[in-house]
C-alpha cells in the first residue's frame, strides 16, 4: 500500500473426436411362333395393375418426387441484446445488464468476444474513472517493449519488481519501475495500446492516470492480439496466477473452468470523501476468447470505508460469474492487508 504523491492525495492499492453379386435374370428363349402361347402364360411384357405400384391417384409412384421434409424452425434468442454473441452469452449479458443497472454508482462494462468480434458496452463504457492499479497493466506492456527494441536492459531487480507490480499489485515496486523508466511520454506511447482517452490528472505519475472501461478493454486486447508473442504470454502467464488473496477477484469471477486473468485495482477517491473505486481488466474462455473491463465508483456508497471495498470487489466479480458461468459466485474475501 502506497499513500499517493502529494498532488493528489490518492490512496493505491492494486495489490484472460460374400457381397452378393448381382444374380442374373434367366428367361427361356421363345420364337415368333409361341406368341400366342406366351401370351396365354403371361409371359409378355404387360404387368398387371396389381404389380404396378401407383398413388392413391392412380399414377405410379415412381414418377412422383420424394417429399420435402418440413424444415425445423431456425432457433431465436430470447433477447435483443448484443448481436453477433453467441445466443447463450446474449442472454447473460441481459442479466449483467440488470444487475449492474441496479448498483449504486457509476459502472463501466466492455465485454468483446475475439472470436466473432462482437463487443458489447454499457453506456458508461467512455466515462473517465481512476485508473488505481489497473494502469500498471499498461506500463508492463511498455517496459517489457521497449526492452525489447533495445532502449535498456532489464536487471534482476526490475524483473522481481515486475513480477511483484502484477503479483500482488505491489504500489512500491511500481514507482520504482516508473521513476526508473518512464515519464510523461507514457501516455503518448498507450496510445498505440488504444487507451485514446486515458490520461494524467496532474502529476505525470502512474497513480494519478484517469482511464475508461473502453480504454482498459483496448489494451487487453492490445495484449492478447498485438503484443510481440513472448511478452504476451508473459502477461497472460502472470494474470493467470495473480496472488490469491488480493487479486483474484473481478474478472476472475468467470470461474476456473474459464482460465481466467486479471489485472485488478482500487483506490479512494482522489479528493479525500472516502468514496472506493474498484476496477477491473482481463479475459476468459478458451484461448483467451473473451476480455472484459470493468470501472466502477461507487459515489457516496462507497464512503462507508472498508465495507464499500468489499461491496465493490464483490459486485465486479457477480458480474463476471454471470456472464461466464450464469449465475453468481461467491463472495470474495481480499485479504485485509490489501486494504489501505
Amino acid at each position: 500500500m502506497l499513500t499517493r504523491r502529494p498532488v493528489t492525495g490518492r490512496i493505491l492499492s492494486g495489490m484472460r473426436y460374400p457381397a452378393h453379386p448381382a444374380r442374373r435374370a434367366w428367361l427361356p428363349a421363345v420364337t415368333c411362333g409361341l406368341l400366342a402361347t406366351l401370351a396365354v402364360a403371361g409371359c409378355g411384357p404387360h404387368k398387371t395393375a396389381s404389380e404396378t405400384p401407383a398413388t392413391a391417384h392412380g399414377a405410379p409412384a415412381s414418377t412422383l418426387a420424394p417429399p420435402t421434409p418440413t424444415p425445423s424452425p431456425t432457433p431465436t434468442c430470447a433477447t435483443k441484446v448484443a448481436r453477433g454473441f453467441p445466443c447463450a452469452m446474449r442472454e447473460r449479458i441481459a442479466a449483467a445488464r440488470h444487475y449492474a443497472n441496479h448498483l449504486p454508482g457509476t459502472i463501466g462494462i466492455v465485454l468483446h468476444d475475439r472470436v466473432t468480434g462482437a463487443t458489447w458496452h454499457n453506456a458508461n463504457a467512455g466515462t473517465l474513472q481512476p485508473a488505481a492499479s489497473t494502469i500498471k497493466l499498461a506500463m508492463m506492456t511498455d517496459i517489457l517493449q521497449r526492452q525489447r527494441q533495445g532502449q535498456f536492459q532489464l536487471t534482476p531487480a526490475d524483473h522481481a519488481a515486475m513480477f511483484q507490480a502484477l503479483y500482488t499489485s505491489n504500489d512500491d515496486d511500481a514507482t520504482y519501475l516508473w521513476d526508473k523508466y518512464e515519464t510523461a511520454s507514457f501516455m503518448d506511447r498507450v496510445r498505440a495500446f488504444g487507451m485514446n482517452n486515458t490520461r494524467f490528472t496532474s502529476a505525470a505519475f502512474w497513480g494519478d492516470v484517469d482511464t475508461t472501461a473502453r480504454d482498459l478493454d483496448n489494451l487487453m486486447n492490445y495484449v492478447l492480439d498485438k503484443a510481440p508473442p513472448r511478452i504476451r504470454h508473459y502477461l497472460v502467464y502472470r494474470l493467470q496466477h495473480v496472488a490469491a488473496l488480493d487479486q483474484q477477484w473481478g474478472v476472475w469471477g468467470a470461474g476456473p473452468a474459464n482460465h481466467p486473468g486479471n489485472k485488478d485495482g482500487w483506490e479512494q477517491d482522489p479528493n479525500g470523501v472516502g468514496v472506493w473505486i474498484t476496477n477491473t481488466v482481463g479475459f476468459a474462455g478458451p484461448g483467451q476468447r473473451y476480455t472484459l473491463a470493468i470501472t466502477y465508483n461507487m459515489g457516496s456508497f462507497g464512503e462507508d470505508g472498508n465495507a464499500g471495498f468489499k461491496f465493490g470487489t464483490n459486485k465486479l466479480t457477480q458480474i463476471a460469474a454471470i456472464l461466464f458461468q450464469g449465475h453468481h459466485t461467491g463472495t470474495p474475501h481480499p485479504a485485509a492487508s490489501a486494504v489501505p
